[in-house]
């Protein structure tokens, strides 16, 4: 089976899609691949799946992390015990991006099979800062240190924002760029932040960036950085790595080949972690940088290609329908 094969249905991707179309289509296919949970839409396509007797996979994408459930407690406790624990616990299998997250499903008392694999990424090749520097010609012949993703208070940015203010003056050749999009107030209250640390001559906010431009940012870029809070996989720094950029992460982002294989930094969410990490990542020579940079490369090539993780989804979706279970399927004693 193919993973981009029509005939496999997928949410929330179609989630726009006219009702009654997504209903015929999940009649004429043989299994739904069902992304993310505490969404209405999520959970009426299971209930429809089980009505129509399709088989389902659930992916999570972190929304089971402890971080996750705690951020609004109280309703998800009753979402739960009505919709969402039925909607998982009908699912013919769920999919962990990593290790961490099949002990989340595990946690939440599931016993449904469980399959861990990653997201994955295209491999760029050609790419170059051009674009995004002709956009942003005032950051021409700086060094950049990027942050890549929603601007939400989960992905750390108040951290980044007083740790950068903290050692900008250390590096005054070295810009602060914050690309994508606001989300739950969260890109005005980091502007108000970086006006009261008296950073502003020092940071940019470019707003969500197209599918070039942000392979050409990160092409500009010196460093990526993401202090995350919680994250169920991030393809940011896999899109980070795959352009050769050495990162800066945390433990909540579950990427421990960055520091197993040399490709940046694994801290805690901490603004003084975060201060030395970022110190210790600008006081190198480039060429350093360049190396950790080629590690990531290599990680993600050898392991994060969307060929490699689509031949094992195909291995999964034919284990569903009546094949041999693949060994990366692990299922509840």
């Amino acid at each position: 089976m193919d993973p981009n094969d029509p005939e496999i249905l997928r949410f929330p991707t179609d989630k726009f899609r006219p009702i009654s179309d997504a209903v015929l289509r999940l009649r004429l296919s043989p299994i739904l691949e069902n992304h993310g949970i505490w969404r209405a839409y999520c959970a009426a396509a299971g209930h429809i799946a089980s009505g129509y007797r399709k088989p389902y996979v659930v992916s999570a994408h972190g929304m089971l992390d402890e971080w996750a459930l705690r951020n609004k407690r109280w309703k998800k406790t009753v979402y739960s015990g009505i919709i969402e624990r039925p909607n998982l616990q009908r699912a013919a299998c769920l999919r962990a991006l990593t290790v961490a997250e099949a002990e989340n499903y595990r946690s939440y008392g599931l016993r449904n099979a469980i399959v861990r694999i990653p997201n994955g990424v295209h491999l760029p090749e050609g790419v170059t800062s051009n674009l995004f520097l002709d956009k942003h010609p005032e950051l021409r012949d700086r060094r950049l240190v990027l942050f890549l993703s929603r601007i939400h208070y989960k992905k750390g940015v108040d951290l980044l924002c007083q740790a950068w203010a903290s050692i900008a003056a250390e590096f005054p050749n070295t810009h602060l760029v914050f690309a994508g999009p606001g989300f739950d107030g969260t890109l005005e209250r980091t502007r108000q932040l970086v006006a009261e640390l008296h950073i502003a001559d020092r940071v940019t906010f470019t707003g969500m960036l197209s599918h070039p431009d942000k392979w050409s940012a990160l092409a500009s870029s010196t460093l990526f950085v993401l202090p995350s809070w919680s994250e169920g996989f991030s393809v940011a720094i896999l899109e980070a790595m795959a352009a050769s950029r050495p990162v800066i992460v945390t433990h909540q982002c579950y990427f421990p080949e960055v520091a197993r294989e040399h490709c940046g930094w694994v801290i805690d969410p901490d603004v003084h972690q975060l201060e030395d990490a970022l110190g210790e990542a600008l006081s190198l020579p480039q060429s350093a940088l360049d190396r950790l940079g080629r590690n990531g490369r290599e990680v993600v090539a050898a392991r994060y290609s969307w060929e490699h993780i689509g031949e094992q989804m195909v291995q999964v979706y034919d284990w569903i329908l009546g094949g041999p279970k693949p060994s990366s399927v692990e299922v509840f004693d």
